[in-house]
């Protein structure tokens, strides 16, 4: 196996780690806060970080991804002297710009709250812009992590930081600080991210005494056209995919339907997004790696598994959590959030779509191909926000899932489909038409088990069956194909050895369905 296929696993391995462990971790946290402050006040932390997060979104203008991108393509070019001066230039611009952010957002902060909730949380909208600084640079210095593609670095923040900032929010909730103490453990463990990060690239050889910092030319203006496209889509993207809705929602609806809409986005975004954001993590890099050593064959071949591995896991997850909605919310965040089932629905299938186009994004921002990505989304844009208008003040937070799920099934489809003609990829579409049969097959099983008992035992042994009938589904129809074999193979080097014996049993098992394999 060549090194960069090595790589490749690893990184895929750590990630994948990182993402099951952040998704554990936050999804445990997210239930104790939801529980302990309620619909009301979970409506309004909600809405003050998703206004932190899309002004940070509107600060970073593309220029977060093209630290990963540039790097990566300077590592796919041997290059790594070219590594600090793209750093230190976008780092410059994002400083400059957050400071003024900063700045403008606590001059406003009385008229945003009021715009919102009321002049009294304006203290909330402070605080959150106190940490626009620490978070930007988080983000630059973790996008060149990313870039070298040593992601065992986030590993080490996971098991190190997160468990601290978890028992941090833990003590606020029971001593009674609510929101005001969620966002000050939030501030400070943003400072402690930065510093971190900034070790590791300092380890990694970045910020070396008496290395050049200055950019040639020619990379300062890619970076800059790189930039133009990547503003555009990430204004169209704020408005697609990262509940844009919160801004309807707060000013024509009560907190509760803000909270309602953002427990469902987020339950369904743990559970159905966390491998699709693994994959982005991986790809994006390896993908700009391979733009870089002019690789198309690999880039193909990466495309086609990781759309299947991607169907292999969206597919039942999906169709399980729309079965088990009512379920989820009932029993673990209390039935004071039901009425946020329909939203958790209606997010849990739009995702399975979305997250399929997951590898086709990171083929077109890899090979500079991204231009598709801003016409298109200007129009899911329009799309989005009248949709918005004419449902979000009738239907509440259903009609924000409604609005969120249409424009993001149309967004993946047309994307996929332009990206697969233009860069001449082949699709997997029998292997997900298998997929999506073994998933048929477990939703009625499911649902047939919920019907008969949907107390706690039903819906317990709801996910266990259809684990199984989804399991054994597939091995019937043939899911598995000789490349997985392969492939699992490929990552016994890198795996502890009790990892290594899982991986010989279950090819084993699998080979009694696939004899000769």
């Amino acid at each position: 196996m060549d090194t960069t296929g090595s790589r490749l696993i690893r990184n895929s391995l750590f990630s994948l780690f990182n993402s099951l462990f952040t998704m554990a971790t936050s999804w445990v946290i997210s239930i104790w806060i939801a529980r302990q402050l309620g619909p009301t006040n979970y409506g309004i932390f909600s809405l003050v970080l998703w206004i932190s997060g899309t002004i940070t979104g509107i600060i970073g203008m593309g220029l977060i991804h093209a630290v990963t991108k540039f790097i990566a393509e300077y590592q796919g070019k041997n290059e790594g002297t070219g590594y600090t001066p793209v750093i230190s230039f976008v780092l410059r611009i994002e400083v400059a710009v957050t400071v003024f952010a900063t700045v403008v957002l606590i001059f406003f902060k009385m008229p945003v709250a009021d715009y919102f909730f009321s002049p009294k949380e304006s203290f909330f909208i402070f605080i959150a812009a106190l940490g626009l600084l620490p978070g930007i640079i988080t983000a630059v210095f973790s996008a060149a992590v990313e870039g070298i593609q040593k992601f065992e670095y986030f590993t080490w923040s996971n098991l190190i930081i997160t468990p601290c900032s978890f028992t941090a929010k833990i003590i606020v909730l029971l001593t009674g600080q609510g929101v005001t103490g969620l966002l000050y453990v939030m501030l400070i463990f943003s400072l402690v991210n930065m510093l971190f990060y900034f070790f590791v690239l300092r380890r990694e050889g970045f910020f070396k005494p008496g290395e050049s910092k200055k950019l040639d030319g020619d990379m300062r203006h890619r970076i800059q056209q790189y930039n133009k496209s990547q503003i555009a889509i990430h204004l169209c993207d704020k408005i697609i995919w990262d509940k844009s809705e919160n801004f309807f929602l707060g000013r024509l609806c009560k907190s509760e339907e803000v909270g309602f809409y953002n427990l469902g986005f987020n339950i369904a975004q743990r559970f159905i997004s966390f491998l699709p954001t693994t994959l982005w993590r991986v790809l994006f890099p390896a993908m700009s790696s391979f733009y870089g050593s002019g690789n198309r064959k690999k880039m193909r071949r990466l495309f086609f598994l990781s759309t299947r591995y991607l169907a292999f896991f969206t597919f039942p997850v999906g169709v399980a959590g729309m079965i088990l909605a009512y379920q989820l919310i009932h029993f673990l965040y209390g039935h004071q959030f039901i009425a946020a089932q329909r939203s958790l629905q209606i997010i849990f299938i739009s995702s399975i779509v979305a997250s399929l186009s997951n590898p086709a994004s990171a083929v077109l921002y890899g090979f500079d191909k991204q231009s598709f990505i801003y016409r298109y989304g200007a129009l899911l844009a329009v799309i989005n926000i009248t949709l918005d208008i004419l449902l979000i003040k009738r239907y509440g937070a259903t009609g924000a899932a409604i609005c969120y799920g249409i424009t993001t099934v149309l967004g993946s489809t047309g994307g996929l489909l332009y990206t697969c003609r233009t860069m001449h990829l082949r699709y997997p579409i029998v292997s997900l038409c298998k997929i999506a049969f073994a998933t048929i097959i477990m939703g009625i099983v499911m649902e047939i088990i919920i019907l008969q008992n949907g107390e706690l035992p039903g819906f317990i042994l709801s996910i266990v069956a259809g684990g199984v009938v989804y399991l054994m589904g597939s091995l019937v129809l043939g899911t598995f194909e000789k490349e997985d074999f392969h492939l699992l193979q490929s990552i016994k080097p890198v795996c502890p050895n009790f990892l290594k014996v899982w991986i010989d049993d279950f090819c084993r098992f699998v080979s009694l369905f696939k004899p000769g394999r």
